[in-house]
């Protein structure tokens, strides 16, 4: 769809000045000229939606060549402040980190005093909000000198639910098994713990189907991608919102739902 941006600000400059009995310009707004802007803008906004407005991927569909190689390409954040974040965050690393944290918005804001509780020693949360598999592995790729400093025996991964709306369901699978394979080639000693993409959107419903296709998947091939799946799906308030455990987005967490996420998590570690 094409619009006329030049022919909008015509009309509505028109329409927003008229002389006053003094002959100076005034600024007025015809009632005619604000639905029209109104209307225009909706169209616009409707063009723009973010991911989660675009239309689902059938889980069944399979991936062709495109989609697989953009699937396991790392990709630079669409952001410096995201660059900014990763570059603190292995700047803060140190040598006795028994515990790292990889993922999205939900890794980076999980309250410090409850993730503290996932190791037996310090732990790195290195996560970095609107990131994707692919940011994910953009990460590992670019600062992997400064990671191999440190040994982790755990690592605790929580991302793709902004890949969910964006890649076929093939195509997340696809970069799962990339990003767990650079994992492991980073931290070989390491156990990786996957914690299953969380329910999202009103009812639970957001692109409800695909999450449950790639968390399935993530299960059943769960053993060789070398992984152990994590599902913490109780989260979601018996998938009714509103939630107490969500923020009004319904994607992110509020602090009772970051301590039972926190909960299930050391639960689906066990002991160490």
């Amino acid at each position: 769809m094409l619009i006329d941006i030049g022919l909008i600000a015509l009309r509505w400059n028109r329409s927003m000045t008229s002389k006053t009995p003094d002959g100076e310009l005034r600024h007025t707004a015809s009632t005619t000229s604000i639905v029209y802007a109104a209307a225009t803008l909706s169209i616009v906004a409707a063009l723009c939606l973010p991911s989660a407005g675009r239309a689902q991927q059938s889980p069944r569909s399979t991936c062709d060549k495109t989609d697989t190689q953009f699937a396991i390409s790392p990709s630079v954040p669409d952001n410096a402040d995201a660059l900014r974040k990763y570059e603190r965050n292995v700047s803060g690393l140190t040598g006795d980190v028994s515990t790292v944290m990889l993922g999205d918005s939900l890794v980076e804001a999980w309250p410090k005093d409850l993730s503290a509780t996932l190791g037996t020693g310090p732990v790195a949360n290195l996560g970095v909000g609107r990131d994707r598999i692919q940011n994910t592995l953009w990460f590992i790729e670019h600062d992997r000198e400064q990671l191999r400093r440190i040994k982790p025996k755990t690592i605790i991964v929580l991302v793709g639910t902004n890949n969910i709306y964006l890649d076929k369901p093939c195509g997340v699978m696809e970069s799962y098994q990339k990003l767990f394979g650079e994992i492991r080639s980073l931290w070989p000693n390491g156990k990786i713990y996957s914690i299953h993409i969380l329910p999202r959107g009103e009812q639970m419903k957001g692109a409800a189907e695909n999450i449950a296709y790639v968390n399935s998947e993530l299960g059943r091939r769960s053993k060789e991608l070398g992984i152990k799946t994590i599902d913490a799906a109780d989260i979601a308030c018996g998938k009714t919102t509103p939630c107490a455990n969500y923020k009004g987005d319904l994607l992110h967490l509020t602090p009772p739902g970051y301590e039972i996420l926190t909960r299930i998590t050391k639960q689906g570690i066990g002991s160490p």
